[in-house]
């Protein structure tokens, strides 16, 4: 995985929130004050933000990128808290404190492999902005989104060259089932799988990749309070490259997001 590069800290302003599913949104920043570019994120990574306003009980909270430009850069979130409701009710206009770009991210083989991205729930986010910028390439992925209904799958503009199944658990769009279901027919021999969303689906896509030799690389999603290395709160269980019958920690949010998935003690 590509590892992060400098960071930096600035003011953004929000263009635009809209809806993208049903209790989702999709915020997109403009940079204002404090901007030095180019940042040029890479998939997979993340950034923090603080609104600014006041009374506020958010901290500082981490958010893949969905998307960038030499304007500015979006994210996609589900609203499920407190936090991510105060985060709902921000108008265009309002600043938000920003450092960023953070952590790893997904790196794609130079070969004829055909990447196969793999979301569900929030992890839509990094997959969305990942495809994009395979498209650019000229890869041809295969994306496959999972939700329990259509009203959960986020309403966004797919690149041409991206192949997409959706698969919904109540069979209200796409195909009947899960992600598994979705990955019928797939030349194993001739793929690279890059996953995000909920643990025990990222574990099932890399137990599939695992039994067909294929390489797979998971984005990790865990509780973050400093986001740069600090306080240690967001660390994951992993094998030790220099000797595999030893286990680690490495910090998500310094070492990861991005991990090859047989590194993950599942």
């Amino acid at each position: 995985m590509n590892q992060e590069g400098p960071r930096t800290r600035g003011i953004a302003r929000i263009y635009e929130q809209r809806s993208i599913a049903r209790g989702y949104r999709e915020i997109t920043l403009s940079y204002a004050l404090g901007y030095q570019g180019p940042i040029n994120p890479q998939p997979g990574q993340f950034f923090t933000i603080l609104p600014h306003r006041y009374p506020l009980t958010m901290m500082r909270r981490p958010f893949a990128y969905s998307a960038s430009s030499n304007k500015g850069f979006s994210f996609i979130y589900e609203i499920r808290g407190t936090n991510t409701a105060e985060l709902a009710d921000l108008e265009e206009g309002c600043q938000v404190d920003w450092i960023g770009p953070l952590g790893s991210s997904f790196s794609h083989s130079e070969s004829d492999t055909r990447p196969i991205l793999i979301a569900g729930g929030i992890g839509v986010g990094p997959i969305y902005y990942f495809a994009q910028k395979l498209a650019e390439d000229g890869k041809e992925p295969l994306v496959i989104l999972g939700a329990r209904n259509a009203e959960l799958i986020p309403h966004l503009d797919w690149p041409e060259n991206v192949e997409l199944r959706i698969c919904t658990d109540d069979g209200s769009m796409g195909i009947h089932g899960s992600v598994m279901d979705g990955l019928e027919n797939i030349d194993f021999e001739n793929a690279e799988f890059f996953t995000c969303g909920p643990r025990p689906m990222m574990m099932a896509i890399h137990q599939l990749a695992k039994l067909h030799g294929s390489p797979c690389q998971v984005s990790m999603e865990e509780m973050m309070a400093c986001g740069v290395g600090a306080c240690q709160g967001c660390a994951v269980q992993v094998v030790d490259s220099n000797d595999l019958s030893r286990q680690m920690f490495k910090r998500v949010c310094v070492e990861g997001p991005i991990f090859e998935s047989r590194e993950i003690v599942w």
